[in-house]
This record gives C-alpha cells, structure tokens and sequence, in this order.
C-alpha cells in the first residue's frame, strides 16, 4: 500500500464509520486505500484530539461561569483567599 497522508477530514469520518457505524478497520483501510495501521493511527490521533478539544470547551465553559460569578484574572486569587478565611 502507498503511504498516503490522511487529512482531518479523513480520519473524521474513519473515527465515524469504525466507532459509530462499527465497519472493521480493515475495510475502511481498503475504502481509503491505506493500510490498516494507518487506520487505526488515525482513529486514536482522531480520539485525542476530540478530547483536546472537550477540554479546552469545558475551560472555556470554567472561565465564563467564573466571569459571571465576577472573578478576573487579577481577582480570582483575592477572591479564593476571602472564600478560605471563613
């Protein structure tokens, strides 16, 4: 098989045919024209990915919730040390 790079795109939707439409990674290697292992590469790099991206939405969704709670930058460490003095 020839070494192909595989786009995001690519390893996009073999994530999706392998883990939600359960097609074994060698027919979608056979599909894509690469070999099985490069299929399987690219799903984990795919799951890492997805998750890079869940965490930085969730310190996203962290920093907002604490700018509406009216904590700044500068303010988080004064308010944190007025909260633990009881």
């Amino acid at each position: 098989m020839a070494t192909l790079k595989m786009t995001e795109r690519h390893k996009a939707m073999a994530y999706v045919l392998n883990r939600e439409f359960g097609y074994p990674m060698t027919a979608i290697a056979t599909l894509m024209g690469v070999a099985q292992s490069t299929i399987s590469s690219a799903i984990k790099d795919f799951e890492y990915q997805r998750l890079i991206r869940n965490l930085e939405q969730e310190l996203n969704n962290a920093r907002i919730e604490l700018n509406k709670l009216g904590y700044n930058p500068p303010d988080v460490i004064m308010g944190l040390l007025k909260w633990l003095e009881f």
